[in-house]
């Protein structure tokens, strides 16, 4: 349990998941710490700390545990240029390597597009099979990382947690199809776009679990069905009492639209995780009632 006298550090706290981790953490009455990589905007719990700058290399007092959560996870930018390699596959196994000399515990937040996306529910202990650029790089982080815990003997204060797509209000195409709805228009929701969604609630929470339970190893946090952008839509239009006509159903084929991650199968198992820290995967009917619920989308219905 963590505790103001053992506390946590979220290196990526300006991301959507440390962010989510943050709020979840707070919610418990904890104050964590974490990080930016703009100096002007650090202060207090919020400390500077920038993963390409080994000078700003902190642990704040009382922090025995750190989750890892930058990385550059644009696909795109992973494909063309060559910073993203630098940053996944070099400079955060450093710091991790620099957190593990501290004596801390460390989550380093991975992807399920590492198993490549042919083979269903692949295990936390799975090989692993990645495409896309942005996949290797994790593959290879992974393997960096690990490197560091069995050099260091230090694999007992390490798991790797693979996450599925994250959704938050903000998260397109979300706003648009609301938007569209509220104006009496029709939405056009992928059916060729696989993807198992997890809520950024949900992941923070989970996280912070994680954190408590302090289990070494690979772990997992996946939406609990393989569904397409045209099920999101449904889910939605089901909870926001949108007429279901306003939903026209097509494919970034059709439409010329270039994915570069296009799984068949999304879901990650579990079945590790739900017997050392007690989780299960997240419900599509639970992610869009955590979406529903932001402050955002309450005027949806009036």
């Amino acid at each position: 349990m963590f505790s103001e006298s053992n506390n946590c550090l979220v290196c990526g706290g300006d991301s959507l998941v440390g962010g989510g981790l943050t709020d979840a953490l707070s919610r418990t009455g904890l104050h964590p710490y974490t990080s930016t990589r703009r100096e002007a905007s650090a202060e207090g719990r919020r400390v500077h700390l920038d993963l390409e700058k080994p000078e700003t290399y902190q642990i704040p007092k009382g922090v025995d545990y750190v989750f890892v959560v930058a990385a550059a996870t644009n696909y795109q930018r992973c494909e063309v240029d060559p910073t993203a390699r630098q940053i996944n596959v070099f400079w955060t196994p450093q710091f991790i390597r620099y957190a593990l000399k501290k004596g801390v515990f460390v989550t380093f937040i991975s992807t399920n597009s590492v198993f490549g996306g042919e083979v269903p529910w692949p295990h936390e202990d799975a090989p692993h099979t990645p495409g896309i650029e942005y996949a290797r790089q994790k593959h290879d982080a992974e393997n960096e990382v690990l490197k560091a815990a069995a050099d260091l003997d230090a694999k007992n204060r390490l798991n790797i947690v693979r996450l599925t797509k994250i959704l938050s209000p903000e998260t397109s195409p979300i706003p648009n199809w609301r938007n569209t709805w509220l104006q009496g228009g029709v939405v056009e929701p992928f059916s060729d776009l696989i993807f198992a969604p997890m809520s950024v609630q949900f992941v923070g929470e989970s996280l912070a679990r994680i954190g408590e339970k302090r289990v070494p190893g690979n772990l997992h946090l996946s939406g609990s069905e393989n569904v397409s952008y045209v099920d999101l839509a449904v889910a939605l239009a089901e909870q926001w009492k949108v007429d279901p006509s306003l939903i026209s159903p097509t494919t970034s084929s059709d439409k010329g639209i270039q994915i570069p991650f296009k799984p068949t199968f999304s879901g990650i198992a579990m079945t590790r995780t739900q017997q050392l820290c007690g989780l299960s995967p997240q419900t599509l009917n639970s992610v869009v009632k955590d979406i529903s619920n932001a402050p955002l989308f309450s005027s949806i219905n009036s």
